[in-house]
């Protein structure tokens, strides 16, 4: 089975040409790897078990990067791409693998992960999405010029470079956040909204982003731009809200283009304050800038493996790296008391408006860096830690307190298998067994894996 391969636009690809055998997946790498007589290459849009011809693509930053010229014999769990441009966007690294395969390499390569914490027959196997397609809530595109006919338009950046991927049917979007990327092209046309450059001070607009719920059809609409004064003032403000399904238009400000587009701190420029989205039968509103996850069937998966670890009784939760307090509030029929602990300043809003009218939920909400507030984790002195840290993992200090105040259980929700392990060894070595594991797959065609491991207390006593 030969499959040519179209060249991306704006790569060097003059590296050297080699032959090689795509590998099994590994949790978290940029891609899939190629191994060669030589050396270890990454590519995107190749399927385990592929037999491929590929080119380096001699880029600074990403030594190892390269691109498939051909697949010389492919895998039989290979698939036609629904992704039109998937070559060239980079952004769904495994697509042209079969969902159901995808779901077999994650599992396999969790269970070599945590070789030496647990034994694989607790490694559960991964709970994937009734379909990996339409799944993702929000959508975060920068902006470019449109051309002759003026206006902007949106997209994603190409692999490897800053060149625009026009994206518009992306089939792993919801297709509310399309729709209402659209709807927003169209609302600029004619208007004095010109996109920024990067190294340059010419252009207003850096970004977008929008997140919906599936539920109510709302959307929250968030630009990234370089000041606060709106090309259009009230007139846009007004014609950008009235959107169908538009619940908020915010701005956040960064006076130069980067990588990221979104900075903390937004300006609310029309309709709500905060969005509401459906989670485990609640209502949450969010402000921009606070986190939420971006599969809504996925959040709902994760919420339920987090459930079913959890005792049906006891007396304190601390919901440490909390954000809007998700896990806290969706579990308060089983404890007394809990301690939500979150950086965001803005989550921590969110949450803290709605206790004011909870009166009887016993949540306490605090602003800071987890490191920072460890003492009033000591006075909470809870039975059950849920951890849910960013990508890299806990902050020593913070297990170090967890260690000495010995809760009967540690949750750890992942999004970062290497921490995971790392942090897991700590736990083990503080006299913690890891009595199951669980995981959702979050964000299908990536190498991304959202785990759930139980950390049980082996001797209370000692």
């Amino acid at each position: 089975m030969q499959q040519k391969k179209r060249k991306p636009r704006g790569i060097r690809t003059d590296g050297p040409i080699v032959v090689g055998q795509v590998q099994p997946l590994y949790l978290g790498a940029p891609g899939c790897q190629v191994r060669t007589d030589e050396k270890r290459y990454t590519v995107n849009s190749a399927v385990p078990g592929d037999r491929v011809r590929v080119q380096s693509l001699m880029l600074r930053n990403k030594p190892d990067a390269a691109r498939i010229l051909e697949v010389i014999e492919g895998s039989s769990h290979r698939v036609e791409p629904v992704c039109t441009v998937v070559q060239r966007c980079g952004g769904c690294a495994v697509q042209e693998m079969a969902y159901a395969q995808q779901l077999v390499q994650k599992h396999q390569s969790l269970v070599k992960h945590l070789d030496g914490l647990v034994d694989s027959t607790c490694v559960q196997e991964v709970s994937g999405l009734s379909s990996p397609y339409g799944y993702r809530t929000r959508l975060l595109m920068p902006a470019a010029p449109r051309g002759r006919q003026g206006g902007v338009r949106f997209g994603f950046y190409g692999r490897g470079t800053t060149s625009l991927v026009e994206a518009s049917g992306c089939p792993v979007q919801h297709p509310n956040t399309l729709a209402t990327v659209a709807m927003v092209e169209q609302a600029l046309l004619g208007t004095k909204v010109t996109a920024s450059e990067a190294k340059s001070d010419y252009g207003w607009l850096h970004g977008i982003s929008v997140r919906v719920d599936p539920q109510s059809g709302q959307s929250e609409l968030c630009f990234s731009a370089r000041s606060e004064i709106i090309p259009g003032g009230e007139a846009l403000v007004s014609r950008l809200s009235a959107l169908p399904g538009v619940a908020g238009v915010h701005l956040s400000v960064s006076p130069q283009r980067s990588s990221y587009l979104f900075e903390q701190g937004y300006k609310r420029l029309g309709g709500a304050k905060r969005t509401a989205f459906h989670l485990g039968g609640e209502e949450f509103h969010i402000s921009p800038g606070a986190f939420f996850q971006t599969s809504a069937e996925g959040a709902e998966l994760l919420v339920d493996h987090v459930l079913s670890m959890m005792p049906e009784s006891f007396d304190c939760l601390a919901d440490v790296y909390g954000g809007v307090g998700v896990f806290a509030r969706l579990s308060q029929k089983r404890w007394k008391r809990a301690l939500v602990i979150e950086s965001n300043d803005t989550a921590v809003e969110d949450l803290k408006s709605y206790l004011k009218n909870q009166k009887k939920l016993q949540i306490k909400a605090i602003s800071g860096r987890v490191e920072d507030k460890l003492s009033d984790l000591d006075r909470m002195n809870p039975d059950v830690v849920l951890l849910d840290p960013p990508r890299q993992g806990c902050h020593p200090r913070v297990l170090s307190k967890i260690t000495e105040l010995r809760p009967a259980q540690v949750l750890y929700v992942a999004c970062g298998i290497e921490a995971l392990v790392r942090d897991g060894e700590r736990l083990k070595e503080a006299g913690y067994g890891l009595n199951q594991v669980r995981s959702v797959d979050m964000f299908p065609h990536t190498t991304y894996l959202e785990v759930v491991a139980d950390f049980r207390l082996r001797d209370p006593s000692v």
